[in-house]
């Protein structure tokens, strides 16, 4: 008789075993204080509630910056930076609270405006303005160190007097950072 209740209570055990509750993919059961509770193995989260979804890695939190930014690059000033993005130079020292206006130093980031989060997705005006002046296309040219209107007339196949005239130049005297209009 002892060895069939044995056999029972074994029986019973293992069905009882057998019919709990599968754990989703991820969670582990531990004890917690004496009582039973389920670890997700990828966050290290304990709940005292049985999981009823499989344990995921958490979504990365994508941290928005609105903010526009210039970096300086050799022979750039504010100047030449207003000039590139079309504001003025108040606009530049508001928006950089700026106090030393002559001490920007290469590789400084201005901050030349702010986009909303409406428009995260289209292009604003400043962020137009800058790719077309990077993207330096037959429409607009930034003079480097060392360039002459000759050298930028040689380069888009285009006459010295023609750069003159589309830019409004009364001399042939240019400046590092300048952006020229070609036509």
């Amino acid at each position: 008789m002892k060895k069939r209740f044995l056999l029972f209570s074994l029986f019973l055990s293992i069905s009882i075993f057998s019919q709990e509750k599968k754990l989703p993919e991820g969670w582990d059961k531990i004890l917690l204080e004496g009582k039973t509770a389920y670890m997700n193995l990828i966050t290290g989260e304990v709940s005292e509630t049985f999981p009823k979804k499989a344990a995921k890695k958490p979504e990365p939190v994508v941290e928005y910056d609105p903010t526009i930014i210039h970096k300086v690059v050799k022979g750039e000033t504010l100047s030449t930076i207003a000039r590139k993005y079309e504001m003025s130079l108040a606009q530049l020292y508001r928006l950089n609270s700026l106090q030393d206006f002559d001490s920007i130093e290469i590789g400084d980031e201005i901050v030349i405006g702010y986009q909303d989060e409406k428009e995260k997705t289209s292009s604003n005006s400043l962020i137009r303005k800058e790719s077309s002046i990077k993207n330096v296309s037959k429409k607009k040219h930034i003079v480097q160190s060392g360039e002459t209107l000759y050298s930028i007339s040689r380069k888009y196949k285009t006459s010295i007097h023609s750069i003159r005239k589309t830019n409004n130049l009364e001399s042939d005297n240019i400046f590092i950072g300048q952006v020229l209009k070609i036509k």
